[in-house]
C-alpha cells in the first residue's frame, strides 16, 4: 500500500466518506463529539462552517481533524529464500484537532477538548487496523512505541470565541509480503 492509500483510509476512519468538490471527509462518526470535517491536507481556506458541520444548530464547540504522517520507518527482512521476505512499514500517524468553541466560558471549551480526546481514543480501540488501512494502529512494534501520546495547546479567547489544539500521535503498522 502507498502513503497515500494508508492515510485516505485513516481519513476515511475519523471523517467518513469523502467528499470529492471540497477534498474533505464530512461525516464523521465522531461528530457527536465536535469533529466537523476530516482533510488530508491544511486547507487554503479556513471555513469556520467546516468546524459545526454535520452537528446541531448552535452547537458550542466544534473540530476540524488533520491526519497527517510526518515520518515513516520501513524494514525488510527474509524468511526463506528470495521471494520469502516481509516489509513491516511503520507510520507515525498525527492527529491535528483545530478546535473552535463559541461556550460562554473558556472552561467549558476545555472540557470538550477533553471530551474529544477520550472519543479519539476510544475510536481508536474500536478497530485497530482503523477500518483497514494498516494492520494494526497504537499498538506496540517491534519493541518500538506502542503509545498513544496527546499534546494539549493553551487555548486562547478572543471575541467570543475560544481556539484550541489537540495533537494525538500513535504508530500504525502496515505489513507487506516483499
Amino acid at each position: 500500500m502507498s502513503i497515500q492509500t494508508v492515510l485516505h483510509g485513516i481519513c476515511l476512519y475519523y471523517g467518513g466518506a469523502y467528499d470529492e468538490p471540497t477534498r474533505t471527509y464530512r461525516s464523521s462518526p465522531l461528530s457527536s463529539y465536535g469533529v466537523g470535517v476530516v482533510r488530508r491536507a491544511w486547507a487554503s481556506d479556513n471555513n469556520q462552517a467546516d468546524y459545526f458541520l454535520g452537528q446541531d444548530a448552535g452547537a458550542r464547540t466544534g473540530c476540524m481533524l488533520i491526519p497527517w504522517i510526518p515520518r515513516s520507518t520501513e524494514t525488510r527482512f527474509a524468511v526463506g529464500g528470495e521471494h520469502g521476505g516481509q516489509k513491516n512499514v511503520v507510520y507515525e500517524v498525527q492527529l491535528a484537532c483545530y478546535i473552535r468553541s463559541r461556550t460562554a466560558y473558556a472552561e467549558d471549551a476545555q472540557d470538550d477538548v477533553y471530551a474529544l480526546r477520550d472519543a479519539l481514543v476510544e475510536h481508536l480501540h474500536l478497530d485497530r487496523t482503523l477500518g483497514g488501512a494498516v494492520f494494526e494502529a497504537g499498538e506496540a512494534v517491534d519493541g518500538g512505541r506502542g503509545s498513544i501520546d496527546f499534546d494539549y495547546g493553551q487555548p486562547e479567547t478572543k471575541a467570543q470565541l475560544t481556539k484550541s489544539f489537540l495533537l494525538m500521535t500513535f504508530p500504525a503498522l502496515e505489513i507487506v509480503q516483499a
